[in-house]
């Protein structure tokens, strides 16, 4: 699997805002950071796969604040690809944190989350009823609660001369 990353323009094509919407069903939410956002949409050979929307949250910090793929091409390790591409960006960008939060019943996400080596630190309880004008149920669970993920970015020790 190779996909190929395009910053994503504006204005927003209805088959990119559907594809956030995927992973974030609130468009107030999405027209909130998406234009303080940098966003990258993932294609394969046959098109588009994906889209992932990362934010400055301060010097050292980026969120990931949207990462979707197309139902067609899930669970064929893209969303993980997307994840470790928002790392090296990270990295590439003087960051020293990646952040990424979703629902403790996005039980789909949340390997991919943390085989790239993102670590829950805390929980948000009630972040999704507070939030969201309507209930989401996720895997058959009403969603509630929002869970913090993240991962330090360590650089290697280089060797003084």
């Amino acid at each position: 699997m190779a996909l190929t990353y395009e910053r994503m323009s504006h204005p927003l094509t209805p088959a990119l805002n559907a594809l956030l919407l995927l992973a974030d069903p609130s468009q107030r939410l999405i027209d909130g950071y998406l234009p303080t956002s940098t966003a990258y949409v993932a294609n394969d050979r046959q098109g588009l796969a994906g889209v992932l929307v990362l934010q400055r949250q301060s010097d050292l910090v980026v969120e990931v604040k949207n990462v979707a793929v197309l139902p067609a091409k899930q669970r064929r390790g893209y969303g993980q690809a997307l994840v470790e591409f928002a790392l090296q960006w990270a990295i590439e960008h003087g960051y020293r944190t990646v952040r990424i939060a979703t629902g403790t019943t996005s039980l789909g996400q949340l390997y991919p989350y943390q085989k790239c080596g993102l670590r829950i630190v805390r929980v948000e309880p009630d972040y999704f009823t507070t939030h969201y004008s309507q209930a989401i149920t996720e895997n058959g669970l009403p969603l509630r609660d929002r869970l913090i993920l993240e991962r330090t970015i360590s650089l290697p020790q280089l060797p003084i001369n």
